[in-house]
């Protein structure tokens, strides 16, 4: 058989420069083999985007992006193209097909930010200088560093630089 060839496919080349290497781009002979390996893999029957789709790494934690695709582009470890395009269209079941479903409807209510929400309602209390949703239902702890309207702290912060934070004992959003 002979070597896969570089010049059959001009993809080869922008497809491996468009690969995510998470900041870690691969050196020259490792970059040479990754082109050499897409080629190989758009020689049998590969085609551009499938390739792409089987070599996205998503948003896995690698240590060497490069490593993973050479790994993935092994003739030992490449699927067959068409049955990768068949099992793309598979639909899918079980729990794949519950979590698919929950996405899809989050999708469709919209952007739903709780947490967010709360923390822009409590920066918005510290910098007003306004008493805490619920500060009522708390009593101040009375210690002198906490602010009896504000439930806040002014402390150095890891940076040195100073910074207010929520009293952990009487500010009634660190009551859980």
């Amino acid at each position: 058989m002979a070597p896969p060839s570089v010049e059959l496919h001009p993809q080869a080349e922008p497809l491996v420069a468009a690969l995510d290497f998470r900041g870690r781009p691969p050196g020259s002979k490792q970059r040479g083999r990754l082109v050499a390996s897409v080629a190989a893999a758009l020689d049998v029957g590969w085609v551009e985007q499938d390739l792409k789709t089987y070599l996205d790494l998503g948003g896995a934690a690698v240590n060497s992006a490069a490593a993973v695709y050479a790994h993935r582009l092994a003739a030992d470890e490449l699927p067959d193209p068409a049955a990768f395009r068949e099992a793309a269209r598979r639909p899918l079941e079980g729990t794949d097909a519950i979590v698919i479903g929950w996405m899809d409807l989050a999708r469709q209510s919209g952007p739903h930010r709780p947490y967010q929400d709360s923390w822009r309602r409590l920066e918005e209390e510290g910098r007003n200088g306004s008493r805490p949703q619920g500060w009522e239902t708390v009593s101040h702890c009375g210690d002198e560093d906490c602010d009896e309207v504000t439930r806040r702290r002014d402390e150095t912060g890891h940076d040195g630089l100073p910074t207010t934070t929520l009293c952990q004992r009487c500010h009634p959003a660190m009551r859980f």
